[in-house]
């Protein structure tokens, strides 16, 4: 890893730890090597520190970080891990770009040698060990998590990928072993935010593979739940499938980082 000065302790690392604790999990003092746009609506930042050799993720877990550990009530933001180099001491985040909120804020902004408080590893939805077959599907917030998990699946198993984004250069690189089936990629179009007609309709003529498989749906609250009743629908047992609201349309997610639940 490359040498750089101690990160000096800042205000909110005495909450998170006291957060983390309570969870579970790690404390985290981090640094910010660079900031490039992975596509015009996502942004990699990625991150050093000592603190990640003990970090120990499954596919699709984030870290919650603290945007403001300076105020009385810290707001955070949690963003999947999308890449871990435990033995460098290096993370990487894929923070997809909608909204004007202070994770939008954070992500724009946030540029080299930045000090940035988190704590992790946060999430339960991970892959389902029984499943032989894989069914990602939601908008452009969950390729993160989407593509982090379809590349964990092993290669003897199938993926299948319906993410919706603005077009071809919002396309996300990525290395999954598994054969993918579904369109992987959904243009937009002239949708809004949070319609779930496109994705229905990509969705509509699909055929699930034989055997057990799992559906993991995420995104804005709404289309989240349409997917969900889409999926059920379609012959899937409701505990096959996992939801995850990223976001609600007109609405700033709460300061723990998830959306409000009314």
């Amino acid at each position: 890893m490359t040498e750089h000065a101690a990160v000096p302790a800042r205000p909110g690392r005495r909450e998170n730890e006291a957060l983390a604790g309570r969870l579970g999990v790690l404390a985290l003092s981090l640094r910010v090597e660079r900031a490039n746009e992975l596509t015009p609506s996502c942004r990699r930042i990625e991150l050093s520190g000592e603190d990640l050799v003990e970090l120990d993720p499954f596919p699709g877990q984030d870290v919650m970080i603290s945007l403001d550990g300076e105020s009385e009530r810290v707001r955070r933001r949690r963003y999947t891990i999308r890449h871990l180099d435990r033995a460098h001491g290096r993370l990487d985040l894929d923070v997809a770009l909608h909204g004007d909120g202070p994770g939008m804020q954070w992500a724009v902004g946030v540029g080299p040698g930045q000090a940035v408080e988190a704590i992790g590893p946060r999430g339960k939805i991970g892959l389902d060990p029984e499943a032989r077959w894989h069914l990602f599907i939601g908008d452009d917030s969950f390729a993160p998590a989407a593509l982090v998990m379809a590349e964990a699946v092993p290669a003897d198993q199938v993926v299948v990928l319906a993410i919706q984004i603005d077009g071809a250069e919002h396309e996300q690189p990525s290395d999954i072993r598994a054969r993918v089936l579904g369109p992987r990629w959904v243009t937009r179009g002239d949708a809004v935010d949070g319609d779930p007609r496109v994705l229905l309709a990509a969705l509509e003529p699909i055929a699930l593979p034989e055997g057990p498989g799992h559906a993991y749906v995420g995104g804005e609250h709404a289309l989240v739940t349409t997917l969900r009743d889409a999926l059920v629908a379609k012959g899937m047992e409701s505990d096959s499938i996992s939801p995850k609201s990223y976001w609600r349309l007109g609405q700033q997610n709460a300061a723990n980082g998830e959306p409000n639940r009314t």
